[in-house]
């Protein structure tokens, strides 16, 4: 720190001195005056340069200045506020991603929608230059024929309903000549002798365990002859006439659930035809379906139906 004394604004008398001393007189009067001073009124000016703020000076010095009273309490009174908006952005994103990847895309869109979408992506790619393709209401229904089931997708079908598959053959649900079933199932007794303790030892038909109710279809087009609930020991039984070959073949479907028959006497089938359903009625052991094949109509003679059946479906 530097001090200096303000120079006195009095220009100094000229002494006559060639050195420009000052005269005595003029140093007895600053004295007198200076010696003139009240206590406590001492005019000598003196000037502090200015370093730095108190801040700068006390931290120079090795002080520590105390805080302002109030700028302690200004520090007290504030409370850290809870940062929130950063959770809430995290929450809201979670959410955002559980809707997307728990909603189906489908679910976003109209079944109208997504097949317009399909029919306009088949559409691009066999679509010409200069061609102009119009998607109306008629071109969402699409047709379904029974040459679009695959073999496992009629399995499953027939699993659904109740009946009993098995590899046991495979039919043509286009064929002209087709088997009992839709699908494969369960093969019983065969024709001819069987021994067979309550039941006829010289079986007439085959039998097949499908399942009870399962549906029982027209091997192929022909009229019905016979359609009744009390055939005998046939119980609940519908024969059918047809000519395959040059030759009148009746086929018989016995031991039908009753009230199960879809046909009347007269009435004419088409090939795969559901006719009745799988029961027990009749002289039966169980729910099964006694098939015959009898050749020269209803009153013919009955051949192997197991064997006619793997010669003639196709």
């Amino acid at each position: 720190m530097s001090s200096f004394h303000r120079p006195s604004t009095e220009t100094p008398h000229d002494s006559g001195d060639p050195n420009g001393a000052t005269h005595p007189s003029h140093h007895r009067r600053r004295d007198s005056k200076q010696h003139d001073n009240k206590p406590g009124q001492d005019r000598t000016y003196r000037h502090t340069e200015t370093v730095g703020s108190a801040t700068e000076q006390a931290a120079r010095s090795g002080r520590k200045i105390p805080e302002s009273p109030t700028r302690a309490r200004s520090k007290a009174s504030r409370k850290p506020r809870p940062r929130v908006l950063g959770p809430c952005l995290a929450m809201g994103f979670v959410a955002a991603l559980a809707i997307t990847t728990s909603v189906p895309a489908r679910s976003l869109v109209s079944p109208a929608q997504l097949s317009a979408h399909v029919l306009a992506v088949e559409a691009t790619d066999n679509t010409q230059p200069g061609q102009h393709i119009e998607i109306t209401g008629t071109n969402l229904a699409i047709g379904v024929t029974r040459e679009d089931y695959q073999v496992e997708s009629r399995r499953e079908l027939a699993a659904a309903a109740g009946i009993q598959t098995a590899p046991t053959f495979t039919n043509n649900p286009n064929g002209t000549i087709q088997w009992p079933f839709a699908v494969g199932v369960k093969i019983g007794d065969r024709f001819g002798y069987r021994n067979c303790a309550g039941c006829s030892t010289d079986h007439g038909g085959q039998d097949f365990n499908p399942g009870l109710g399962a549906k029982i279809q027209a091997i192929a087009a022909g009229t019905v002859s016979v359609s009744t609930e009390d055939g005998g020991s046939l119980g609940t039984v519908t024969m059918i006439d047809h000519v395959i070959n040059g030759k009148k073949i009746t086929s018989v479907y016995a031991h039908q659930l009753a009230g199960s028959r879809r046909v009347q006497v007269g009435d004419t089938v088409t090939p795969g035809q559901a006719i009745g359903q799988v029961g027990n009625t009749g002289m039966s052991t169980g729910p099964h379906l006694h098939f015959e094949i009898r050749t020269g109509g209803v009153d013919g003679t009955k051949v192997d139906p197991l064997v006619w059946l793997q010669e003639n479906t196709n």
